[in-house]
């Protein structure tokens, strides 16, 4: 026998020598490869007690505990047997801590695995018999003391992992005499300094891992000692410089990972000694320009990643050296211009990514050097692709033009591109689309989706034999014609969704490869026979979204279709006139008041949900048995349902919730024999009780939220052993949880009740119980450990229970992986310190709306891994100054709802990581400007509701700020753009202050003003941004009474200005002096006449709210002008008619029609409800806002909800 299957022999036979061991002392095993998972916890003796009995006589032996509960390593496996331990593995063992004496006696241990454990110090010396270790693995425990001698003697060790624990501090000799070693993983700790020469011993180490820390900054000498290293990961850290000489000794590098830093600026000879750098990674920094001989030496580069800096321009000799680049990445950059020379060596160049830069031209012959290329220039403001651009790119495969601001696709665009094969051409306001645009006739994809195409010329593909995918979603294309589409005989996937395509005919009838169609989101309302005549292989159609109120016959007769979707329409039966192949089904949000199923027999998943079905019969899914996923959610049943599902005994998902069954007894899912997952949420069920589940055997999920149950009693889930997720959300009191006892393999339970005795043996036998939910209870505590079986817990949330006022400081003891905590809402008064200590890997804390009023300083001392902090409506008036300093992982904070008056400085300066703060609705009368310092990564800010009346301007400096609210405050004038976050602020709330004067910078994107004193708004131009960029505006309830101030915002796409005053509207000149706006709402704000004249080209309005004002007529022909008007509101003036048809005639893609605010003629209303649904156009209704709008109109007679008389 070959030394292959003796190997293999030898495996099958450690894989089975899994030693029982519950309630033993000793623990033996006979082969030299000892698996044993043991539970200190139930076994009686003590852990030192435990004695192991090893009879293998081979020289070394191999032990692992992978999957074990201990404490610490057991103490007499490595004094009985350390002279022959080999391999030590207690991976996810639940070790605590490790002793300095653990490894005393290990002599010739060459491999220990403790990752994954909860260990936190490792001590001098502890390794100082262990000599022969060659691999050591502690990650992903929570490491936060490192001795300086921990690893000393360890002159054999190789591999160092150490990465996701929580160091701070790497004493300077702690890798001393470490020469063999080639593998060290730091990443994802704490530490913040390297010091120097603090691997001056590591002259064979190969790779470097230390991403994800917070290290400031890399001096001259702090990688000295390292020749041989190949690959170095700084990224994720907080360094902001880099000495020249940095890098000097590592003359072997070839990946330098620095990405996500806070890199400004680079010397030249920061890489010098690098020649054999191959991958260099500077994205994410903020670099602003890179020194032309940068890479003067990396002449082997093969990888450069420049993304997400700020670089205004690159040097024509920057990439002079670097001949071998394959792969260039510039998106998120600020480059206006590319210099015509600067990829003039790269010929070796396959990718360009320069997305998402301001490049609005570029020279014919940039790219001639570029011989084989991907090249993205999405996101930028090209307004045109000149001809000759791609001139000498006869091996350009992708091009990427998505979001930008071509208008004009010529027949010399693409000159030169004759190998293109994908062209991407999304969000481009393309008017002139030339009939020989593509003469690229190798191309296999084209996507040209939201770029306002009306039509397509009719010989667009007339070269296009090979195109397989065709995008042309979200246009405004009303009609296809057939000769367009006939030379795509190879298409396989065709998008011509949200479209306004009323009928297509036989446009899409000669289509003989084509497998996916998507026509949702148009007006359909019917589909001729013929339609898909010769399109015989598609397997998916989705019809989403249009007007259709039968299956149409053309799907019919697709031999081959497997999937259809007709959702959102107005069908009213499912009845079909010959069988179909189908196997999905999707038809929620219709009209279907009963089922016909008989002819769809392979039928393998079914959705009907939020129809108008009252009944089913035992019949209905007779010849469905191939059924997996059937869901009837949101109709008109009721219970019980008996035997209507007996057929389906390969259905493995049942959805009944919304629908009120009232009853189950146990024929309602008998047959049911495969079923895993069933819902019940809402059916009216009063009570669980007779065993209506009990021949579901295999149900693995059941949600029973949302009902009224008075009980669970012990006999109602007795045959639902197999249960892993059970949602009961009780509403009303209950005196019975035994049912739930004995479900063992739960993963989930999600319980809401009042005044129930919770059973100390809930949890007892769920050791996979990963979340758990409890809602509304009366309880004061839990039972003493009663989370001592829930190991696996991940998620918990106890609200809504104002019995609950304390937390024992043992509570969390045996929930030590829990990630998130939810305590909202209850009348916890007092949290101790050391409550939250167990849990060093929780993620989301919760205790809002609690009294807690104190917060003692070390509450937070050791949950290091929390990313989610609440703490708002808990009556806090202070917060200590170093309550937040272990939380460097913290992203987002709530302090909102509090009696906060003023912050200590220093409260946040650790929050390294923190991107959103809310301190809305405290009692803040101002923030000092040091408050947020060492908030580098602060992203959004909350400040409404306090006193403020005056910001320093000096607030947020040098933060990365883009939101910031001010709303419910007491300013009266505010000037942002001298603020020093104005450069980055992108949103600003103001609304509901007294504000009458206000300036903003030219670089603001959305400005909400509601409920203030308003009547211009002043913007500041600077010499690098010509106008403004402002997008959206919200100004209800000011006082403007011209909307002069708003014509200079070139940029603006909405505006609400609605309870202003304006008597007159110049409608007409605002949309030619705004040609992006698409939404204006001037609704209660006094007007009397609305001019439309004076506009020079098509407008982009779409939605237009002109109600609650003063006109007394409505011409419609004077909106004629207003050709994409989709949302037309107009009720609540003084006219009480107009002309329909002209209505129906001006506005050809109208979809809704607001009217609320008149009282109409009941006659008229029924006339014009007639006529526009006959156009699909429906009645539009507005939300009520408690500040501005009264209550819904209360009429006497309506039509629809519309008042008349």
């Amino acid at each position: 026998m070959g030394s292959f299957w003796r190997s293999m022999l030898k495996v099958v036979a450690v894989l089975l020598l899994v030693v029982s061991t519950t309630g033993e002392k000793v623990f033996s095993c006979n082969n030299d490869d000892c698996k044993f998972e043991l539970d200190e916890r139930s076994l009686k003796e003590d852990i030192h007690s435990y004695k192991f009995n090893l009879t293998d006589e081979s020289a070394t032996i191999d032990v692992s505990f992978d999957g074990s509960r201990l404490s610490i390593v057991p103490p007499s496996l490595i004094a009985d047997y350390g002279h022959k331990l080999k391999m030590l593995n207690m991976y996810r063992a639940d070790v605590q801590r490790v002793e300095p004496d653990t490894f005393g006696e290990a002599s010739v241990l060459r491999i220990l695995l403790m990752h994954e454990n909860r260990i936190s110090k490792l001590h001098n010396y502890m390794f100082r018999n262990a000599t022969n270790l060659e691999y050591i693995y502690f990650g992903n425990n929570r490491i936060n003391v490192v001795e300086e001698f921990t690893f000393a003697g360890l002159e054999n060790l190789k591999v160092l992992r150490m990465g996701n624990n929580k160091i701070e501090l790497l004493p300077q000799k702690l890798f001393a005499g470490l020469s063999q070693m080639t593998d060290l993983h730091l990443f994802q700790n704490r530490i913040v300094e390297l010091p120097d020469r603090l691997f001056e011993d590591l002259s064979m180490l190969d790779e470097l891992y230390m991403g994800f820390n917070y290290i400031e900054k890399i001096q001259k000498d702090s990688f000295v000692g390292m020749p041989k290293l190949s690959k170095l990961r700084l990224h994720n850290n907080r360094i902001s410089s880099i000495h020249p000489d940095a890098f000097k000794p590592l003359i072997e590098l070839n990946f330098l990972d620095l990405e996500a830093n806070k890199l400004t600026n680079l010397a030249p000879e920061t890489l010098l000694s690098q020649a054999e750098l191959l991958i260099v990674d500077l994205s994410s920094n903020r670099l602003k320009e890179l020194p032309k001989d940068l890479f003067r030496h990396a002449v082997v580069l093969q990888t450069l990643m420049l993304n997400n800096n700020s670089l205004t321009q690159l040097h024509p000799d920057l990439f002079e050296s670097v001949e071998m680049l394959s792969e260039l990445h510039i998106a998120n950059n600020q480059l206006q211009s590319l210099e015509a020379e600067l990829f003039r060596n790269l010929k070796q160049l396959e990718f360009l990514l320069l997305e998402n830069n301001q490049i609005s031209h570029i020279f014919p012959g940039t790219f001639d050097p570029l011989k084989g290329l991907e090249l993205n220039l999405n996101n930028n403001g090209l307004m045109m692709i000149e001809g000759g651009l791609f001139r000498n790119l006869g091996f350009l495969k992708k091009l990427y033009l998505n979001n930008n601001l071509i208008s004009v696709l010529s027949s010399e665009c693409l000159d030169g591109a004759n190998q293109l094969q994908e062209i991407h051409l999304d969000n481009n306001p393309i008017r002139t689309l030339d009939e020989a645009f593509l003469q690229t006739p190798q191309l296999t994809l084209l996507t040209m989706d939201k770029c306002g195409l009306k039509t397509l010329p009719k010989n667009l593909f007339a070269k296009q034999k090979f195109m397989r995918l065709l995008s042309l979603e979200g246009n405004k294309l009303s009609e296809l014609d057939p000769e367009t589409f006939r030379p795509l005989e190879r298409l396989v996937e065709l998008d011509l969704s949200a479209n306004r395509l009323q009928n297509i005919s036989t446009s899409l009838a000669n289509f003989p490869q084509l497998d996916v169609l998507d026509l949702s989101g148009n007006r359909l309302r019917s589909l001729s026979d013929n339609a898909f005549a010769n399109t015989k292989q598609l397997k998916k159609i989705n019809l989403e979204n249009n007007k259709l109120t039968e299956i149409p016959r053309a799907v019919t007769r697709l031999p081959k279709l497997k999937a259809m979707t007709l959702e959102k329409n107005r069908i009213k039966s499912t009845a079909v006139t010959q069988n179909m192949q189908l196997k999905e089904l999707y038809l929620a949000d219709n009209k279907i008041s009963s089922l016909q199923l008989e002819k769809f027999p392979k039928l393998e998943e079914l959705f009907v949900e939020n129809n108008l079905l009252h009944s089913l019969s035992k019949s209905t899914f007779a010849k469905n048995t191939k059924l997996k996923k059937l869901n009837l959610s949101g109709n008109r049943l009721s219970g019980p349902l008996e035997r209507v599902f007996t057929p389906l005994r390969k259905l493995e998902t049942l959805t009944l919730s919304d629908n009120a069954l009232g009853l189950l007894t146990p024929a309602t899912f008998q047959g049911l024999v495969s079923l895993e997952d069933l819902k019940l949420k809402n059916i009216s069920l009063p009570r669980l009780s007779n065993l209506p589940f009990a021949s579901l055997s295999l149900l693995e999920k059941l949600d029973l939220s949302e009902n009224r149950l008075a009980n669970v009693d012990a006999p109602a889930l007795r045959n639902n052993g197999m249960l892993k997720k059970s949602t009961s959300m009780i509403l009303v009191s209950i005196d019975d949880l035994s049912g739930l006892v004995g479900l063992k393999r739960l993963e989930s339970m999600s319980l809401s009740y009042e005044n129930v005795i919770v059973p100390k043996a809930l949890l007892k036998n769920k050791p996979n119980l990963e979340e758990l939910f409890i809602q509304g209870s009366m309880f004061k505590s839990l039972p003493v450990r009663f989370f001592r079986s829930a190991r696996s817990l991940k998620k918990l949330s106890i609200s809504d229970n104002k019995q609950f006022v304390k937390l024992p400081k043992d509570f969390f003891a045996d929930v030590p992986y829990l990630i998130e905590l939810v305590l909202l809402n209850n009348s916890l008064s007092t949290l101790e310190t050391g409550v939250f200590d167990p849990l060093g890997l929780l993620e989301k804390l919760d205790v809002s709306e609690n009294p807690i009023r104190l917060l003692p300083e070390g509450l937070f001392a050791k949950t290091y891994s929390l990313k989610s902090l609440r703490l708002a409506d808990a009556n806090l008036s202070t917060v200590p100054v170093r309550m937040f300093d272990n939380l460097y992982a913290l992203n987002e904070l709530d302090l909102s709802n509090n009696q906060l008056k003023t912050l200590p400085n220093g409260v946040f300066r650790r929050l390294y990581s923190l991107e959103i703060i809310s301190l809305d609705n405290n009692l803040f009368e101002q923030v000092e400007p040091a408050l947020f310092d060492g908030m580098e990564k602060l992203k959004r800010v909350h400040l409404a509701g306090n006193k403020l009346t005056t910001l320093d301007p000096q607030l947020f400096a040098g933060l990365p700020l883009e939101g910031l609210d001010l709303s419910k405050n007491k300013f009266t004038s505010f000037d942002e753009s001298v603020m020093a976050f104005a450069d980055q602020l992108l949103i600003l709330g103001l609304e509901r202050n007294a504000l009458t004067s206000l300036k903003v910078s030219s670089t603001l994107e959305k400005l909400y003003i509601d409920g203030n004193q308003l009547s211009t708004i002043e913007v500041q131009l600077t010499e690098s941004a010509a106008f403004s960029t402002l997008t959206t505006i919200s100004a209800v309830g000011n006082n403007f009474s011209s909307l002069e101030t708003f014509y200079k915002l070139k940029m603006l796409s909405e505006l609400d200005v609605s309870y202003n005053r304006f008597a007159e509207l110049e409608l007409g000149k605002l949309c030619n002096e705004i040609v992006p706006l698409y939404m204006l709402n001037v609704s209660n704000s006094f007007v009397q006449r609305i001019k439309t004249d004076g506009i020079e080209s098509p407008t982009s309005l779409m939605h237009l709210d002109i109600s609650n004002n003063n006109l007394t007529t409505l011409d419609v022909g004077n909106f004629a002008v207003f050709q994409n008007l989709e949302n037309f509101v107009l009720g609540g003036n003084k006219f009480d008619s107009f002309s329909v048809s002209d209505l129906i005639r001006t506005f050809k893609y109208l979809k809704t029609i607001g009217l609320e605010g008149t009282t109409w003629k009941c006659g008229f209303l029924n006339s014009l409800k007639k006529s526009v649904q006959k156009v699909h156009v429906e009645f539009w209704y507005k939300s009520r806002d408690e500040k501005y709008h009264s209550a819904a109109d209360v009429c006497s007679k309506e039509v629809d909800g519309i008042c008349c008389e």
